[in-house]
């Protein structure tokens, strides 16, 4: 497949600038290299904006930084924004992360070849993470970054052992064919993780991005699955495939509000398009 073909890497964060190097430099040591990175800042401050502008001198892809005043959780806003400026003929392909993630050097290849494989047509592809445990996030910097990047470890099943790291065999990259994957259950992934997707640029301007009514933690992911969804556009997702690791970290929590909405919006089979997104109502 030509290099021409780019990937758009859209990557969400707020106020970590290390997890954000962490997660930068292990996209530096992908297989694939035709992607550029558009950083989604939902209104970090300056030691977010000074690390960006180190590494877009260091690091070997483009690295474009997008930001907006911090006036609340505004995810699907600041998303948008990246959006509106994709060319489809230049970046057909967008691969959804957030900063707190580190991925495996095929990580972008992965999403490529899901896409490749479907023709370049419309696509929804959905990856998972493997979850870690505050010891071994500790452990990790950006000198020994690679390390953690190069599958199951031994210090990973320990952490794994101890219960500190939770779905360690996630780790295990595996390209297998789909009867395969199927046999080993690791195709049963029906849900929209916003640190691990990609998506076809044109299916994504036309559900109109993010919706930007969801002002609030939770909800943003599974709202766009739910339009991807009912415009029939093939989605699925194979675990163990698109291999990342989730950061520790004290996560928010969703209200029973939110689950709420998002469980009325699986429903729906007639939601298509969002009024506040990419393009906006009114």
């Amino acid at each position: 497949m030509s290099r021409n073909r780019q990937v758009a890497v859209v990557i969400t964060t707020y106020n970590n600038p290390k997890s954000l190097e962490l997660c930068l430099l292990s996209l530096a040591r992908q297989t694939y290299r035709a992607f550029d990175v558009f950083i989604a800042d939902d209104g970090s401050g300056d030691a977010t904006r000074e690390l960006i502008q180190r590494l877009k001198r260091e690091l070997p892809f483009f690295i474009h930084h997008y930001w907006h005043p911090d006036e609340g959780y505004r995810k699907a806003r600041i998303n948008n924004t990246v959006f509106r400026d994709l060319d489809p003929a230049r970046h057909p392909i967008v691969v959804g992360l957030d900063h707190d993630v580190i991925v495996h050097p095929r990580f972008i290849e992965d999403h490529h070849r899901a896409h490749e494989r479907a023709g370049f047509e419309p696509l929804l592809f959905m990856g998972r993470r493997v979850d870690l445990g505050p010891e071994i996030t500790a452990e990790i910097e950006p000198g020994n970054v690679d390390h953690f990047i190069r599958g199951l470890s031994w210090r990973l099943i320990r952490s794994g052992w101890s219960g500190e790291t939770k779905n360690i065999l996630r780790s295990v990259r595996l390209d297998a064919p789909a009867w395969v994957n199927r046999i080993l259950k690791r195709d049963r992934v029906q849900d929209l993780l916003g640190s691990n997707f990609s998506i076809s640029t044109r299916t994504l301007i036309e559900v109109n991005g993010y919706n930007e009514d969801f002002e609030g933690y939770w909800g943003e992911d599974g709202d766009l699955f739910v339009r991807v969804r009912n415009r029939g556009v093939p989605h699925y997702g194979v675990i163990g495939y698109a291999v990342q690791w989730h950061l520790y970290h004290k996560r928010l929590e969703e209200t029973p509000e939110h689950i709420e909405k998002v469980r009325a919006l699986l429903q729906k089979t007639d939601y298509v398009e969002c009024r506040n997104g990419i393009r906006r109502s009114g």
